[in-house]
């Protein structure tokens, strides 16, 4: 065989195996950092597992949150709960994850734990498992919340119409926006996230007109934006029929929480889900008897603050103006005049969008269960309580 085919052949050899060589090194990047942030993740559910049992194990720590101890407390009980489901939910999300090359034989007993190292997460299971530390994270947060608001409770003892009131600080309060924090590279992602956490639900477009507007910087805004849809792609939100935004953490059937929506609020009249107006409907409600609808929306839109405001009563001051002035023209002209404008709304007013929304709520609330019409055509409580938490 000729000196040059030899050569040639040999050359071919070393860069096949140059380019094995560098794919197996790509490929051991690739995993390492893929372990690395599993590792991150793992980190940050073994962190709120301690912050929850370190009231039980540090005096002082006690001392300063005397309500984690009280296991009477339903809030307690719920996170108690959450974290339990979520145990379950790693070791399941574990098992269902791929070793890595040198570990496929080890297996994963009831309850343990195979080391990052031993795992070859894909991009899939990374987002599975940030969901589930976020769900967990945010648990804990409005858990440790509700703690520390109530202190030292008797057992039993809450003093709040649910326990939700104390997960979530709006319940019964104005619906106003929080700000935002910064929009730089890094905290970007997590900004939005906490901005949403404290004024959802929204709808996604009410959502990305205050990020903008609460966007100061040079590509702030494309950083907001950009955030938002990575947080509702990888399902840490999600919208619901409505189009409204919630957190992939809560549950919107046991979700039990109302705002009011007076003049001092940020949130408009068409950005209210029907499931926050059939909230506020059952815990109007009596507990012992039913309401016609009439008296109970009208109860309702004056404890909601669902007012039509000063320029909807202007609006309504020259509808009535015009209604009289036509009552000075021939009878046959006030006819077609009052068939092409029925009830005398010239000018649109925005009570009728109040009252579709108060409709709607109701139509909600005995979709879901939360409220029930009586045979005597009364509206009625059909749960009676809440869960004592609305995390998953």
């Amino acid at each position: 065989m000729e000196l040059w085919v030899i050569m040639l052949l040999v050359l071919a050899v070393m860069v096949g195996l140059a380019g094995w060589a560098g794919v197996a090194a790509l490929q051991r990047r690739l995993l390492t950092g893929r372990q690395d942030r599993w590792r991150a993740l793992e980190g940050r559910f073994n962190q709120v597992t301690l912050d929850a049992d370190r009231y039980e194990r540090s005096p002082d720590d006690a001392l300063a949150a005397p309500g984690w101890l009280d296991r009477s407390s339903p809030v307690v009980r719920g996170f108690s709960s959450t974290l339990k489901r979520a145990q379950k939910d790693r070791a399941e999300l574990e098992r269902s994850v791929g070793r890595a090359p040198g570990r496929a034989g080890r297996e994963i007993g009831s309850g343990s734990q195979v080391p990052a190292s031993g795992l070859n997460p894909t991009e899939q299971d990374l987002q599975e498992f940030e969901l589930l530390v976020e769900r967990l994270e945010d648990a804990y947060r409005d858990t440790d919340r509700a703690v520390r608001s109530v202190g030292w409770t008797r057992p039993g003892t809450l003093h709040v119409p649910h326990p939700q009131f104390l997960l979530d600080p709006r319940w019964g309060r104005s619906a106003v926006l929080p700000r935002l924090g910064s929009l730089e590279q890094a905290s970007a992602a997590r900004s939005v996230k906490e901005f949403l956490d404290a004024a959802y639900p929204l709808r996604r477009e009410t959502a990305l007109k205050a990020l903008r507007e609460r966007s100061g910087g040079a590509g702030h805004a494309y950083r907001a934006q950009k955030a938002l849809e990575q947080l509702i792609q990888t399902r840490r939100y999600s919208a619901d029929r409505h189009g409204f935004l919630w957190p992939g953490s809560t549950v919107v059937e046991h979700w039990g929480v109302y705002r009011t929506f007076g003049r001092d609020a940020d949130v408009s009249i068409q950005d209210i889900p029907p499931v926050e107006v059939a909230n506020a409907l059952w815990a109007l409600l009596p507990a012992d008897r039913g309401m016609p609808d009439e008296e109970l929306l009208e109860l309702a839109q004056q404890h909601l603050a669902l007012t039509a405001g000063f320029t909807s009563g202007l609006t309504q001051s020259l509808n009535d103006g015009i209604a009289r002035g036509l009552k000075s023209l021939p009878e046959g002209v006030q006819r077609t005049i009052n068939g092409a404008v029925p009830h005398g709304v010239f000018l649109p007013t925005s009570a009728p969008k109040i009252r579709q929304l108060l409709s709607e709520g109701l139509h909600e609330g005995l979709v879901t269960g939360r409220l029930q019409r009586q045979p005597d055509g009364l509206v009625r409580r059909l749960r009676s309580g809440w869960p004592s938490t609305y995390r998953r």
